[in-house]
């Protein structure tokens, strides 16, 4: 590059230093020689070493001038290059990038047929494969028959879920599949999920859906695997209101393209979420999603009749989940004893996981198990629960005053944040470790209290998410349809 202007040369500090010196024996001659010739040679010292200084100035104003235009131009150009150089790179990673990911749907393609030994995908015969993962209960099931309820009645449905209380589907009226989760069998996900990606692809092959649809909150790479293998849309039901540090490190949720076609997001009570699932997907928003519709809530004297219970009884609902009411140091014990103590002409009624056995009852406790338990919700004065969507959707749809006990023991779903986000609105009570649940159950245990918190839930709005989820869901099938339009029309002879 050129030099810089700031750098000078030797030469212009020796003709620097002559003029110095003309400078100072024009003065000293002016001072020692007062005689007209001492006069002539002070003005020409002096005026030689102006000329030589104005001589100077101008010739390196001008060589600064050049070396900034130089300087300025060598940057242009440098610029120009790097720019030129990032455009062929960016468009080169680009062009790379495309043939990596034809080559990744390539391999994924033949390892996914050659591990099934399969040739060729015949027309499908399914409309829709419900899949949902295990989850802590039966969430993801309930929310998924929930739309599955509302699709049109000749549209072909099945479900392959990895709960264990898939028997609880048994008179569902739908076809069930069960594959256990590695947690249930105790093996590590570099066993489990091979074995279940091959179980997965011989159930597409067999059953040929057209749409799968899955409820949980990690896709499991099988899934998509087989899916984009095939050819079939799949579509995510992603429950909100997720822990903040799981939301915030969740790479699937942000990148949802990635691993899905679809996103359904449902709504939820205790407030409205907008979920950033990356580009290529625009989620679709839906209201809050319940398994049990209005119609189908039994009447009081039914429901207890259904229930084992006595219709002149007042009862309240234990549906706390994991813990004991035997064990002194579990929430459901806790409460039990201040209903006891504090709402004594309220029989509690615990619900009992259908994972579980009944076992031994403790005195003064009615259990009971029932799936889905809210359709027998009028048998009950009030319920405490813990804080999981499903749980949280009915208890505010039906009218029940509840309260909300959060589990804090749950990976990805914040209880906390929709307990008390609903206690904020008044539509429950919010118990968490810092809270009292003496004093919520004694609100509880006043018939006036109830009655205010039955008037402020029947201002909510009606559950529509999954009439909503539903037609997104038939829409997205019909969509998929477009490649039967295909015909031929036969070479007709002349």
């Amino acid at each position: 590059m050129s030099q810089s202007p700031g750098i000078v040369s030797s030469r212009f500090l020796v003709l620097l230093a002559g003029s110095g010196l003309l400078l100072v024996g024009g003065l000293i001659a002016a001072v020692l020689f007062r005689s007209p010739v001492g006069a002539v040679i002070a003005a020409v010292c002096v005026i030689g070493a102006w000329f030589v200084s104005a001589l100077l100035a101008v010739r390196y104003r001008d060589r600064a001038k050049l070396l900034s235009l130089a300087s300025k131009a060598d940057i242009r150009s440098v610029i120009e290059k790097v720019d030129e150089t990032r455009a062929k790179e960016s468009r080169h990673e680009y062009h790379q990038e495309r043939s990596l990911h034809r080559i990744e749907n390539s391999l994924r393609r033949v390892h996914v047929l050659s591990a099934g030994g399969i040739d060729d995908v015949e027309e499908s015969e399914l409309d829709i494969l419900f899949v949902t993962s295990n989850g802590a209960g039966l969430g993801h099931l309930s929310r998924l028959s929930a739309i599955a309820k509302q699709l049109p009645a000749d549209r072909s449905i099945e479900f392959l879920t990895m709960s264990t209380a898939y028997e609880q589907m048994a008179d569902s009226g739908y076809t069930v599949h069960y594959f256990p989760s590695g947690g249930a069998v105790g093996e590590p996900p570099e066993v489990w999920n091979p074995m279940f990606q091959w179980y997965f692809q011989k159930l597409v092959h067999r059953l040929r859906p057209r749409l799968v649809v899955f409820d949980g909150t990690w896709v499991y790479k099988g899934i998509t695997d087989v899916c984009r293998t095939f050819g079939i849309s799949l579509v995510w039901v992603q429950r909100g209101m997720w822990r903040r540090d799981v939301d915030e490190n969740s790479v699937q949720r942000h990148n949802a393209r990635s691993v899905v076609d679809h996103v359904i997001v449902p709504g939820d009570y205790a407030g409205t979420e907008t979920v950033d699932v990356g580009k290529g997907i625009d989620p679709h928003y839906v209201g809050p999603v319940v398994m049990t519709e209005s119609h189908e809530i039994v009447a009081r004297h039914e429901a207890c009749m259904a229930l084992g219970l006595d219709p002149n009884g007042k009862y309240v609902l234990l549906n706390l989940g994991g813990g004991s009411i035997s064990d002194p140091d579990s929430i459901a014990h806790e409460a039990f004893a201040l209903l006891r103590e504090n709402a004594a002409e309220l029989t509690p009624v615990q619900v009992v996981s259908p994972l579980a056995e009944l076992g031994e009852c403790t005195d003064g406790l009615i259990r009971v198990s029932a799936y889905p338990v809210m359709r027998y919700a009028k048998a009950f004065e009030a319920m405490i629960a813990a804080a999981g969507y499903n749980t949280a959707q009915e208890a505010v749809s039906m009218g029940v005053p509840s309260i909300l006990v959060p589990n804090l023991n749950t990976i990805t779903d914040d209880q906390s944040r929709r307990a008390h986000l609903l206690s904020e609105r008044g539509l429950c009570w919010a118990v968490d470790e810092s809270s009292d649940m003496t004093a919520a159950i004694k609100l509880l245990a006043d018939p006036d209290e109830r009655r205010r918190m039955r008037e402020r839930l029947d201002e909510a709005e009606s559950p529509s998410g999954a009439v909503e989820a539903a037609s997104i869901v038939d829409d997205i099938l019909r969509h998929s349809e477009w490649p039967k339009r295909a015909v031929t029309l036969d070479k007709r002879g002349g």
